[in-house]
């Protein structure tokens, strides 16, 4: 009896086993074109090449960080330049308006281009291709900011120009949307509206002031001007009616960019306008802060500024770049609070880099506070590589992973860095061995955390999902079926966590 007991108990427990096994694999099958692309996606870890081919061709929702301007690469600037008759300034290899004269070293384009040797030292200097430090430019840091000086006078004149690019180049490589940061108050109304206001120092009285002086004016030709760029950006997609023309399957918002590293006056100037074009004009849809964040007047204003943002958008979105520090950029004092102020006091709902979380007073229950909120950090690798020099393990990346922090990746500037973002999935996967589905979920977040409004933002997500289903059926239709069995059982024995 005893023997017989015990056989029907081995045979109970392989039956419930089973029957637990065919369970699970049931539930695996659901998810049967997802588990595949993950094992493949696994199987590629060590071919980079494949790698980066898939990760080209995964979709990836957005593009929530990068500067219009820095998004082109040199060579469609210089091809503008010369379209517009500019000249170089050979003594600091900056592109400038007329009249050009070439015995005093000001260069007219079409010579430049001209040559070889010129032209590629020129797209080094737009750019951090081949950058080599030097007594002038000590620094990649250095060098990536001054080169936005260097190609001023070619990229303002081409806002229209410069979405198109983006738009296309980001449906070359699945991504369907992108917030693009860009300028939209003139120099000469910011000077204009600051004179003002200039010896004040009471926000309110600094705002009814504006808004007496102007604002709303300023404000209208702000939305003008934006609406003059939309038209010819439609004309210049010329898209179809199925939108499968270059560029036209990209959703587009912008963020209006505002220069930290200007007197006060200018900076509640800028903020005060951006807030009310935010408010106004439903392509725009936050505002950011921009310019090094460890520039002199970033650095001696920063709580200032960021009482200026409380104030002037308490029911706008803000995105800070905040946290765009490290260790010996600047004094120790300054890497404790800027994440932190930006999000209690300047109310961001995303944080621009981050990278210096480490230095944070209490940097666990700021940790706590970014995921509660939820707050989403906008990660830019290469960014961050190029600038702080802080890569690898020294990157804060798996610490918010970590602590459940959302996160997103971005390009910034993919023109100056001379990248694009299946670049920054690329790193993310071979640096912090992120797998298939950590990567897709970040891609997600670029939709979950955008600030498009509910019914848009849900097509969206709807557009990604379906997209992802068709990529996942495509690398699972390349393999014979009975290939995926071992897949399905390990899954079902080893879930995913």
């Amino acid at each position: 009896m005893g023997a017989t007991l015990q056989r029907r108990i081995v045979i109970a427990v392989i039956l419930i086993a089973a029957a637990i096994l065919v369970a699970r694999l049931v539930i695996v099958a659901g998810d049967f074109s997802a588990i595949v692309t993950a094992a493949r996606f696994d199987e590629l870890r060590d071919d980079r090449t494949a790698l980066r081919a898939f990760l080209h061709r995964m979709p990836k929702g957005g593009d929530l960080h990068v500067h219009l301007s820095g998004g082109v690469y040199a060579e469609r600037l210089i091809a503008w330049a010369v379209e517009d008759g500019l000249c170089l300034r050979r003594s600091d290899m900056s592109i400038v308006d007329p009249p050009c004269d070439s015995a005093a070293g000001v260069a007219t384009m079409s010579d430049v281009v001209g040559n070889q040797s010129s032209y590629d030292r020129l797209v080094d200097a737009l750019s951090v291709r081949f950058f080599l430090p030097s007594p002038a430019t000590p620094s990649a840091h250095d060098q990536f900011f001054g080169s936005f000086n260097r190609f001023g006078a070619a990229s303002f004149r081409h806002a229209a120009d410069m979405t198109v690019d983006q738009l296309r180049r980001y449906q070359a490589e699945n991504v369907q949307y992108a917030e693009l940061m860009m300028t939209f108050l003139p120099s000469g109304d910011r000077r204009a509206l600051a004179e003002r206001i200039k010896g004040q120092t009471d926000f309110s009285m600094m705002l009814e002031t504006l808004q007496r002086s102007g604002l709303e004016r300023a404000v209208d030709g702000m939305r003008q001007r934006l609406a003059d760029q939309v038209a010819r950006i439609d004309a210049m997609l010329d898209c179809d009616a199925e939108r499968t023309r270059p560029g036209c399957g990209v959703s587009y918002r912008y963020i209006a960019q505002i220069s930290r590293n200007e007197p006060l006056e200018e900076v509640f100037v800028q903020t005060a306008a951006a807030a009310a074009l935010v408010r106004a004009e439903p392509r725009v849809v936050a505002f950011n802060f921009v310019s090094p964040e460890d520039y002199q007047i970033a650095r001696q204003d920063y709580s200032e500024q960021m009482r200026m943002i409380g104030f002037l958008a308490q029911d706008v979105p803000v995105a800070l770049h905040a946290g765009e520090l490290w260790l010996g950029l600047v004094p120790p004092e300054d890497l404790t609070f800027h994440i932190r102020a930006a999000v209690e006091v300047g109310g961001a709902r995303r944080i621009g880099h981050g990278t210096a979380i480490a230095f944070e007073r209490d940097m666990d229950s700021l940790l706590a506070e970014l995921r509660r909120r939820p707050v989403t950090m906008e990660i830019s690798l290469t960014s961050s590589d190029l600038i702080l020099n802080v890569r690898g393990k020294d990157h804060p990346l798996p610490t918010y992973l970590a602590a459940g922090v959302p996160v997103v990746l971005s390009t910034d500037d993919p023109g100056v860095e001379r990248i694009d973002l299946s670049n920054e999935y690329f790193r993310a996967a071979r640096d912090y061995n992120l797998g298939y589905r950590e990567l897709k979920a970040i891609a997600r977040n670029a939709l979950t955390y955008s600030f498009l409004p509910p019914e848009e933002k849900q097509r969206q997500l709807q557009r990604l999902d379906r997209a992802s289903a068709d990529f996942e059926r495509s690398v699972t239709g390349r393999r014979r079926q009975l290939q995926h069995l071992p897949i399905l059982l390990k899954a079902a024995i080893l879930p995913a966590s």
